[in-house]
This record gives C-alpha cells, sequence and structure tokens, in this order.
C-alpha cells in the first residue's frame, strides 16, 4: 500500500491486538480494511493510554493474530509481531495439545476423549481452551477454531462440574458473534451435566440483561437435560414454565422459544401458563404455531376447531404469492397442488463451499472473500 516502516502488531491486555498506523498514511488502511470486511476500531477511547504522536491506533481486539496479519499483507503491509502478541495454541501441552488438530466434527459423532488420555487432571486447561476467545475466532480454514468444541464436548464426557459456568457463559456468544457451534451443539452436551447445570443454566435464562438469543440457548440445554434425564424431565418444565410466566415483559420471540422445548418435553403439565401466554397475544406464532396446534400436539385435541390466523411466515408466503401472480407464473392451489403441467423449477443443489482465500469461481481474478464472498 505505500513505501513504509513494516507494521508492527502490538498487545495490550486490556484492548488485545493493536497496531500503530502513521497518521498521514491511516485513511488508506482504513479504506482496505473496511474493503476487507475487517471488524477494527480506529483510535478508541479505550486506547488513549496507547496515544503516540504522529500515529494512529488501530486496535483489533482479541481475535487470532494470524487473522490480522493475514489481513494487514492483505493490505500491502510488511507486518511484524511484537513478543508481546502470544499464539495461544502454542501454550498447550499433551494431552489437551490433540485437540488443536483434530478439526472439523460432526454434530452428531461424538469422541472418546477419555481414550485420547484426558482426565480430571487436564479440566482446568480444557476449560481454558474451551473459552479461549483467540481459538474461537481463529482462521477459518485453520483446524484449531474447532479446538474449543472438543474442549467442552471432552469437559462434559468428565463430567467436570467446575466447567458448567464457564460453559454456560459460552452463550454470549450466540448473540455478539451468531456462533452456531455455540447455539446448536453446546446446549445438548451440557445436557451431559444432568441436574448439576440446572441452577446456572436456569440463572442464566432469567438474566435480562442477556441477549434473547443466548437466553434461548440456555432453555434448549434445560429441554436436553429434561430429555436426556427422565427424572428431571418435570424440574425442567418448572423451570421453563417459571420464565414463561414472565411472558408480558419478554420479547413475542423469547416467549416463543420458551414454548419450544416445552412442546419437545410434551409439557402437559405447562398447559395454563403456555395458554396464558397466547391469550395475551406476546407470542411469535411464526415459531411453534398458535395455542391450538400446542394442543393438537399434547393430544388435548384432535383436530382444529378454529381456522389459522395470518403470522410472520403467513404473510411472507402472500407477499412471495403476490408476486408470482403479477408476474404471470401458476399459482398452487389450497392444497399446493401445481397445474399441469407446469411443475416446480429443479431443486437448488448448492455450489461447492470455497474457502475466503480460494480463488472467486465467477472467474473474475480476486479471492472469494474480496469478491462474491465478501
Amino acid at each position: 500500500m505505500s513505501e513504509h516502516l513494516p507494521v508492527t502488531l502490538k498487545a495490550d491486555k486490556d484492548i488485545g491486538l493493536f497496531t500503530y498506523y502513521d497518521i498521514v498514511l491511516s485513511e488508506g488502511l482504513c479504506d482496505c480494511l473496511s474493503d476487507d470486511d475487517v471488524d477494527y476500531f480506529f483510535n478508541p477511547t479505550t486506547a488513549a493510554h496507547l496515544a503516540l504522536p504522529g500515529y494512529d491506533v488501530f486496535v483489533f481486539g482479541h481475535i487470532h493474530p494470524r487473522v490480522v496479519i493475514e489481513r494487514l499483507e492483505e493490505c500491502g503491509e510488511e507486518v511484524v509481531m511484537d513478543p508481546s502478541v502470544v499464539i495461544t495454541e502454542d501454550l498447550y501441552g499433551p494431552p489437551v495439545k490433540q485437540l488443536l488438530s483434530l478439526g472439523n466434527l460432526e454434530r452428531d459423532g461424538r469422541q472418546d476423549y477419555i481414550a485420547m488420555g484426558l482426565s480430571q487432571d487436564e479440566v482446568p486447561v480444557l476449560i481454558r481452551m474451551a473459552t479461549d476467545v483467540q481459538l474461537h475466532e481463529g482462521p477459518p480454514d485453520s483446524p484449531v477454531v474447532y479446538a474449543p468444541v472438543h474442549a467442552w464436548r471432552a469437559l462434559a464426557q468428565l463430567r467436570a462440574p467446575e466447567a458448567i459456568v464457564p460453559l454456560v457463559e459460552l452463550f454470549r456468544r450466540v448473540d455478539q458473534m451468531r456462533d452456531d457451534w455455540v447455539s446448536a451443539d453446546l446446549p445438548e452436551d451440557l445436557a451431559e451435566f444432568g441436574a448439576a447445570a440446572l441452577e446456572p443454566l436456569t440463572a442464566y435464562l432469567a438474566n435480562g440483561d442477556r441477549g434473547d438469543w443466548s437466553r434461548i440457548a440456555a432453555a434448549q440445554a434445560i429441554r436436553h437435560i429434561g430429555e436426556a434425564h427422565p427424572e428431571l424431565r418435570l424440574d425442567c418444565i418448572a423451570r421453563l414454565s417459571a420464565q414463561l410466566e414472565h411472558f408480558a415483559v419478554q420479547s413475542e420471540m423469547l416467549n416463543a422459544f420458551l414454548i419450544s422445548p416445552l412442546w419437545d418435553l410434551r409439557a402437559v403439565e405447562a398447559m395454563l401458563v403456555i395458554g396464558r401466554a397466547f391469550a395475551s397475544g406476546r407470542v411469535d406464532e411464526s415459531v411453534q404455531g398458535d395455542l391450538e396446534d400446542v394442543e393438537i400436539e399434547f393430544g388435548l385435541k384432535t383436530q382444529r376447531e378454529h381456522p389459522l390466523k395470518p403470522n410472520k411466515l403467513t404473510k411472507m408466503g402472500e407477499g412471495f404469492r403476490a408476486d408470482w401472480s403479477a408476474a404471470g407464473l401458476p399459482l398452487p392451489d389450497a392444497e399446493g397442488k401445481w397445474p399441469e403441467p407446469f411443475a416446480l423449477p429443479a431443486p437448488y443443489i448448492a455450489p461447492p463451499k470455497v474457502g475466503r482465500n480460494d480463488p472467486c469461481p465467477c472467474g473474475r481474478g480476486k479471492k472469494f472473500k474480496k469478491c462474491c464472498g465478501g
């Protein structure tokens, strides 16, 4: 980008990774990083103690240093890493170090971590790895990004109670980072802890300062406990029902996703509060349907007595139908049957996955992340 001294990547214990950059040239680096969709902070107040005359401060937080270095190099910078920067995977020793290279894994598959030599002695290090922000935010094409998942699965297999609270705190990543592994995988793994996990999960669910999606993940964990441990089913139903009692001051989405795990637990015992929540109009009916859908699912009714009311999804569908009709295209009948000889288009087949640093398949000669994947 420019002919000047190499950029030195440094680390601060509070703000994470940062670098100084010539104040005269920094606008160009801002443009490049913004084009590459890089999360950074430019001269934030939290970095006021780092101020240096003639230089701006770029702060990258606690993501993996290699991610920052790669992105700076793509902006034409030569990067030097200061000794203050620590790459956390270098700090893990055997046998926990094995988890850094296991890589991608199936959500339904389970590794035998005990057979790999992991035991109660490794619990503190496994907790550190499961909550290691740098690993969570590592290079997307590196196996290290899956190490936290392997670590929390190992902790669940070992049933280490001291790991429960740190793992529950990871739910914040669902709202902050849209972390699918935390939202979909961690609730199921927390069920391995059984009754010991219920109090921390209930407290997290009840905390209105948490994001809705994070709280929903906690509710799903309680559901998984009720399913995996039948003797705890009624306790789990009671905890979910107690939270649903606050429907008047909760979002319609959260209320719907509290009813969802009760649905999965076939919680007929919760019908009173479920009915009150629906009657208040404070439930998003596009999630699990309306009260009659719940009653039919629970075997309290055999068929609907009232027509379905429009909800977010049906209104969206009506919009699609209107657009389809305006384009002069045929529509299916009330039973979903299409007129002959019209047939639905061939099913969509997803293209092969393309890595962020791979050439873009569009053929324009750019990296995928700087082209169609940007």
